[in-house]
């Protein structure tokens, strides 16, 4: 399989694509959790 300039150059994007696509979701999982715990916290003491 050859490797030209334009599939090297599809492939980084695609890559940088799916590595920001897991990243923000495990951001917003763990934001979440947070959330979900500090909201969990505010009705224990209310």
């Amino acid at each position: 399989m050859e490797f030209t300039s334009e599939s090297i150059l599809l492939y980084l994007v695609l890559g940088m694509y799916l590595f920001c696509y897991f990243l923000i979701t495990w951001v917003w999982i763990k934001a979440d959790e947070r959330n979900r715990n500090s909201s969990s916290e505010e009705n224990k003491n209310s």
